[in-house]
């Protein structure tokens, strides 16, 4: 028998090589912060580049523990300098801070980069890019690009990986740049827009599936972030079911009418034709004297269905359209 291999880049070199932002969300423990951490080593001592390393949120780089770990496997596995350290703002050669190897940069002050200060950054890794709490900056993809374009828009070889452990394609990353993992596919490939999506398949965890924990993840319903089977990567796109109750309530977007059907315990969006008055525009722009903004309880509505996992979409398109509802301000 073959022992699996831990996660690595095998597959996208194969079938994105060319991509310039790529996601990658997979089980727990199959090593994909390893391999980019150690890539962010082996990057500087190669080639004397550095590497940006990006969380969501400044407080997590300011987590004393966040500090203390993050170099607990570089130095058990040799892949840096024992005399290398970590400080809040990032990992440098020396407790003089004579070189910075990684960069640290939260999403959510993406404004305060400036190009000048990151003139040797060739990789960028997004960490968690998926909170668990599902809590994301406002902007949040807005935010990812702003700091790709200060830092990285003349390097056409550099990239930029966001990774994550399985959580939901109702996402503010995804809805805002429009993409979508393909079910049949381990790897998605946007080419026109240079975005690739890896959902991780067959690789070895350090968790084995019997593992007595495992009992006590499936009691509390938390199994749902460990398999792609189980996640909530692909189920959001699904067919209407027959004999539902259609929502007096529809919605425009860029000129598109949306209504929801509610059929078992769940509330499905797609396109259709209104059969009452109360059609609500998703934008300013898309009122007139007869079709008013979106009231704020309704959109509140969306954002709990979405949270309580309830939303379902009959097509792509239709999902981007509805949940940008919600991530407007995100």
């Amino acid at each position: 028998m073959i022992e699996k291999e831990w996660y690595n880049t095998k597959k996208l070199e194969r079938y994105a090589n060319d991509a310039n932002l790529i996601f990658v969300v997979g089980e727990r423990r199959i090593g994909k912060t390893l391999h980019f951490l150690q890539k962010a080593f082996e990057l500087w001592y190669s080639e004397h580049k550095s590497t940006m390393w990006l969380r969501n949120k400044k407080i997590e780089f300011q987590d004393p523990s966040f500090v203390k770990d993050f170099l607990n496997a570089p130095k058990k596995f040799g892949w840096c300098d024992e005399n290398v350290i970590c400080f809040p703002d990032g990992v440098y050669t020396d407790k003089n801070k004579t070189e910075q190897i990684i960069k640290f940069q939260s999403i959510s002050t993406f404004s305060n980069r400036r190009g000048n200060m990151t003139d040797d950054v060739y990789m960028m890794v997004l960490d968690e890019f998926m909170p668990e709490d599902r809590k994301f900056p406002k902007r949040c993809h807005i935010g990812l690009l702003s700091i790709i374009k200060t830092v990285m828009e003349c390097r056409e070889d550099a990239k930029c990986y966001c990774l994550s452990n399985f959580i939901s394609s109702a996402n503010p990353y995804f809805v805002g740049f429009r993409i979508y993992p393909k079910k049949e596919y381990d790897v998605t490939y946007y080419k026109d827009k240079g975005i690739a999506i890896e959902v991780c398949r067959g690789y070895r965890n350090a968790i084995q599936k019997d593992n007595p924990w495992n009992r006590v993840f499936e009691a509390g319903r938390y199994q749902d972030y460990g398999e792609a089977e189980e996640d909530h990567l692909f189920n959001l796109v699904c067919k209407i079911p027959k004999g539902g109750e259609l929502n007096h309530i529809f919605l425009i977007s860029e000129g598109i009418t949306y209504g929801n059907t509610f059929a078992n315990g769940l509330v499905y969006f797609h396109e259709v034709k209104p059969t009452t008055k109360y059609v609500y525009a998703t934008t300013l722009q898309e009122t007139t004297d007869k079709i008013n903004l979106l009231p704020k309880f309704y959109k509140k509505m969306i954002e709990e269905w979405s949270n309580n996992n309830l939303l379902r979409f009959s097509n792509p398109n239709v999902m981007y359209a509805i949940l940008s509802i919600i991530y407007d301000t995100v």
